[in-house]
């Protein structure tokens, strides 16, 4: 399954976690204080990264927790598509499904749904017209890497080929 995500080294996500966790201590450990409520002191971009970190570490659960929180505004649609990719590797398709479609309702153009829906249809060898539609759509957003979305396709096509 192919992404649009940049692999980051053990050493980078434990620095940027530290940050983020450095961060958040200095904003203040209480929620409450005063009976005021503080917002949250991580932006939703921040949530997004933070997930990615603990994904890449294979703290699922902690990861799908920021994926979740990341899910509004202008990152609803890309944190959707990453917890379609938890769903994925704990072997629930149906789901991954699911959130890959919530995340093309959210943007059409997101890449990373296209693709990793297509590859679940290409894998499941169903919807072939759509997955395939889909990629190709995907490719004239010109993703990156492009070889992952080109190996997408052909799995689409393998797939069609396998069921004539």
């Amino acid at each position: 399954m192919g992404t649009s995500r940049k692999s980051i080294s053990r050493h980078h996500a434990l620095i940027i976690v530290g940050a983020l966790i450095v961060a958040a201590g200095l904003t203040g450990c209480a929620a409450w204080r005063g009976g005021t409520q503080f917002s949250d002191p991580l932006t939703a971009e921040e949530r997004l990264n933070l997930g990615v970190s603990y994904e890449h570490a294979g703290k699922l659960d902690l990861a799908m927790r920021e994926y979740e929180r990341a899910a509004t505004g202008r990152t609803r649609s890309i944190a959707l598509a990453y917890q379609g990719n938890i769903f994925i590797e704990r072997n629930d398709n149906a789901k991954a499904e699911e959130m890959y479609r919530a995340a093309l309702k959210a943007d059409s153009d997101n890449v990373v749904a296209l693709n990793n829906l297509t590859w679940l249809l290409a894998q499941e060898g169903r919807a072939l017209d759509e997955a395939e539609r889909m990629i190709r759509h995907a490719l004239t957003l010109d993703p990156e890497p492009r070889d992952a979305y080109e190996n997408t396709l052909e799995s689409i096509l393998e797939a069609r080929g396998n069921r004539e």
